[in-house]
């Protein structure tokens, strides 16, 4: 044999040596990659379940603000929220109630509780009465 022949079998001998290291360093990774997750054996499912409103269709609930004018401030600040004509299928249900500006944002922080009769009087703090565009409100069970 010569050895341009020896060093071709040679290298090819350690290249099939090469590939097969990998292939088995590749098993061994994904092995223990695997042994590593605490997979349980569980069942995954999703649906839909249809909400009833509480409040009939057509019976909108009324929305008045109390305000009063702050000489300090020289503006008029809402001091609390009214919310009349709640249907009484709603009572005793969790409300939030939150009261924002033009832009979204909250101006007092989410008023939340358990619905008592047909009308509910949210407080409010340091709310500017102009400030006010938009109330939110929730009510589930």
């Amino acid at each position: 044999m010569t050895s341009a022949n020896t060093n071709t079998n040679t290298n090819k001998v350690r290249k099939a040596a090469a590939l097969g290291l990998a292939v088995l360093g590749i098993g061994g990774l994904t092995l223990a990659s695997a042994a590593q997750l605490n997979m349980g054996t569980g069942s995954l499912g999703a649906g839909t379940t249809v909400v009833a409103s509480c409040q009939p269709e057509g019976q909108p609930i009324g929305v008045d603000f109390e305000s009063s004018f702050v000489a300090t401030d020289g503006e008029y600040k809402a001091t609390s929220l009214n919310l009349t004509s709640i249907a009484e299928a709603c009572n005793g249900l969790d409300y939030k109630v939150t009261v924002t500006d033009s832009s979204g944002n909250a101006l007092d922080q989410e008023a939340t509780g358990k619905v008592a009769g047909t009308s509910l009087n949210v407080p409010l703090r340091d709310v500017s009465a102009e400030d006010v565009s938009n109330v939110a409100v929730v009510i589930n069970s």
